[in-house]
């Protein structure tokens, strides 16, 4: 059988990593002198209330890779093994899971890591996708083919009240303009090249959220046959406009909200909203002003 693995940075729900059998390699985190694992036991809501309570910003370490060796081991003796990881821009993992997958298949294992080199959700989508496919008797090189063909097409549009934790997390193109609070400038944000990249200002938060929704608008591929994906950190007033405004102007075949988990809102904060959702075409062809 081929069996999904992936991180706690594809913020997929523990019900439906457990209904699928989605192995989640966890994270640890480090927040006021403490260490925190990250697994799919620590709920995006619990940690949201650890981010606003502490005047840290978090940072966090992949597992050993005797860690991820213990992993492939545990199921790959039985299992092809398909491991979709966080952009490798974004974390080490994606370099040390193929070094371990490497070594194994020359045991006989047959392991396949993909770099996604996407975050959050829109990961996680992707892999519970292929999960299903995996259900349903999908070859591997047609998990494969999907995986990577919707990692090209496909990104994220996000706001943020702030560029801090992205910039001292280093996550962000060192491209990012400076945004100015005074003038409520806000930067909308989208994940490109494996990193995030601030490219369009916005003066207020109201416009700001019109201009995701223009996004979802302009590129999405037959919205009566595809979903948007909704993606937030702790934001449900954001949530709130941008669900109104693309059931008024979009009218998507459904709308799936996705809660911003552990890893990503240490690098990225709370209070940020983001949209994702299928293109017309590969993200990197369209202009983004």
């Amino acid at each position: 059988m081929i069996k999904l693995v992936t991180d706690m940075a594809a913020d997929i729900p523990k019900s439906v990593a457990e209904e699928l059998d989605i192995k989640v390699l966890p994270f640890m985190i480090h927040i006021d002198g403490k260490q925190i694992l990250a697994d799919i036991n620590l709920s995006p809501e619990e940690f949201y209330e650890i981010v606003e309570s502490s005047e840290e910003i978090p940072t966090t370490s992949q597992m050993s890779p005797a860690d991820v060796e213990e992993l492939y081991r545990s199921i790959g003796k039985e299992n092809t093994i398909i491991h979709i990881t966080i952009s490798s821009k974004g974390s080490g993992i994606n370099n040390t899971c193929n070094l371990v997958a490497s070594q194994l298949n020359e045991e006989g294992f047959d392991i396949t890591v993909i770099d996604s080199t996407m975050f959050a959700y829109v990961i996680g989508k992707v892999v519970v996708e292929a999960a299903k496919m995996a259900k349903n008797g999908a070859s591997k090189q047609e998990i494969i083919d999907f995986a990577n063909e919707a990692y090209a097409r496909d990104t994220a549009y996000f706001l943020v009240d702030d560029l801090t934790f992205l910039r001292k997390g280093g996550r962000i193109k060192a491209t990012a303009m400076a945004i100015s609070k005074v003038l409520d400038i806000k930067p909308i944000l989208n994940i490109n090249d494996g990193l995030v990249e601030a490219f369009k200002k916005v003066r207020g938060t109201k416009k700001a959220l019109s201009t995701l929704v223009d996004f979802v608008e302009d590129r999405m591929e037959d919205p009566t046959e595809n979903e948007v994906v909704i993606l937030d950190s702790n934001a449900p007033d954001k949530v709130e406009i941008v669900e109104q405004l693309i059931r008024e102007r979009v009218k998507p075949k459904s709308i799936t909200y996705a809660k911003i988990g552990p890893i990503i809102t240490s690098h990225a904060g709370t209070g940020l909203v983001g949209v994702s959702f299928k293109h017309k075409k590969p993200y990197t062809e369209y202009e983004n002003k």
